[in-house]
């Protein structure tokens, strides 16, 4: 065998790669074809280590964005698929992105690209968006929420392998602004506004779909029919985090909306809720709007033949 890094046999390249922490994983990757290769040998669960999210930043500079991991080192990463698009909702290391006109899964880290079928959506204004499991498993399911409704909320869903939206809507409550949804168990999706608001939808049902709740902070103020639920939330976490930083993310001038996520709790007992985000500019006129999501630094090898 000759002195070449290149000419390491496949099986000791997989192996190296295997120990890889995600940035150096990717970088492993770019050397040459032969080491891209043993890279696709890697198990993509062997990169999603259990630790708190990214957050991504883009919208400023064409595909130019900001990777800030969990350890508060920042990157900066070429993502021509996140230009002009906007973030709906983000779990398990998967994208769920709007943009010209279709609504796709995405994998920053890998660039694995998943489109779906027939978007439901011409304007992603007052949408917000979960889905049950990664795009590749049968069992996925997307839901996304219209609520530019007072009194109204409107709601599409798509199963794996479908490729028609089914539609369903609740009706007669005042509502306030829906911010942030998520998949919570067995097919159930849930809705929280900025307060105390919660809006449950189960897709496994045909009758009594919908169902409305308000949250209760407090053990003192628990009636004895509460139930408790098996996920807390956090709002302003990328406010408190830029603030924290010694050179902040944004400029003054600077606006954002951030996309929150689901951060699984290592017991599996109680997971955490970051919060969607609007942040304006402190200082006016405003000059960039930015947009940003809290991503699992996870790596999925998918298939360019891959389909919903």
């Amino acid at each position: 065998m000759s002195g070449k890094w290149s000419d390491l046999p496949g099986d000791l390249l997989s192996q190296i790669a295997n120990g890889l922490e995600l940035i150096d994983f990717l970088s492993f990757r770019c050397v040459c074809k032969d080491w891209n290769t043993a890279s696709l040998k890697v198990s993509p669960y062997d990169k999603s280590v259990l630790c708190d999210p990214w957050f991504l930043m883009y919208g400023g500079e064409g595909s130019k964005c900001s990777l800030l991991s969990h350890q508060n080192k920042c990157y900066s990463i070429n993502l021509p698929e996140l230009d002009g698009a906007r973030c709906l909702a983000s779990y398990e290391g998967w994208l769920l992105l709007f943009g010209q006109g279709s609504l796709f899964f995405f994998c920053p880290f890998s660039r694995a690209k998943i489109e779906l079928p027939n978007c439901p959506l011409t304007d992603p204004s007052d949408h917000v968006a979960a889905f049950s499991a990664p795009p590749t498993s049968e069992d996925c399911i997307v839901v996304v929420l219209d609520s530019s409704s007072d009194t109204e909320l409107r709601l599409s869903i798509l199963c794996k392998g479908e490729d028609q939206w089914a539609k369903s809507s609740f009706l007669g409550f005042r509502f306030g602004k829906i911010e942030t949804a998520l998949f919570y168990e067995k097919k159930e999706f849930h809705f929280l506004d900025g307060d105390c608001g919660l809006i449950t939808f189960n897709a496994s049902n045909k009758t009594n779909r919908w169902k409305q709740y308000r949250l209760i902070v407090s053990r003192d103020e628990y009636p004895s029919s509460s139930s408790v639920l098996n996920y807390t939330t956090r709002k302003n976490i990328f406010q408190l985090k830029n603030e924290q930083r010694e050179k902040g993310l944004l400029e003054a001038n600077d606006s954002i909306s951030t996309c929150g996520t689901i951060v699984p709790h290592s017991s599996g007992l109680c997971d955490m809720i970051i919060r969607s985000e609007s942040i304006e500019a402190k200082t006016q006129p405003e000059s960039r709007h930015l947009k940003g999501v809290w991503i699992q630094p996870r790596y999925f090898h998918v298939p360019s033949t891959q389909t919903w």
